[in-house]
């Protein structure tokens, strides 16, 4: 059986250098730093900096984008940080502005009864900001699902 866990998340960047200047900018502790390499830690899961060519490298040809008609479709996808409240919310996407991120979404009440904003970081990767009064957070400030 397949654990079901995430241990490591690893974010493909044209800029090492800039994109750990952002993540400290936030405050986040580097575990390792490298020149071509930094990984964060987080209350979950680590989050790793890495060249993108030596990203896509390591996928194979083309990243598996099927450039060659072979290989899956690789897919775009967000990370996301869950916070207390929409004020909370409102901090972290300022902070992260502040330190570089782009908007790509306003904070704004959802449908689903949260609030949240989407950010992007320098090359681009989105962060979903949200507070979903749905999924309480627990001790480790990770969401709990009831």
């Amino acid at each position: 059986m397949v654990p079901a866990r995430v241990s490591l998340v690893t974010l493909g960047v044209r800029d090492v250098a800039r994109s750990k200047a952002f993540y400290r900018a936030l405050g986040w502790e580097a575990a390792i730093d490298m020149d071509d390499f930094a990984v964060f830690r987080t209350a979950g899961s680590l989050l790793a900096v890495y060249p993108e060519s030596d990203l896509v490298r390591d996928m194979g040809a083309g990243g598996g984008s099927g450039a060659s008609g072979s290989g899956p479709h690789v897919r775009q996808s967000s990370l996301a940080i869950n916070l207390d409240s929409p004020d909370e919310v409102d901090r972290c996407v300022a902070e992260m502005m502040a330190a570089g991120a782009a908007l790509l979404a306003a904070p704004t009440a959802a449908e689903w009864g949260g609030y949240t904003s989407i950010v992007a970081d320098p090359d681009g990767h989105a962060w979903e900001i949200a507070h979903n009064p749905g999924w309480p957070l627990d001790e480790r400030g990770l969401p709990t699902i009831p």
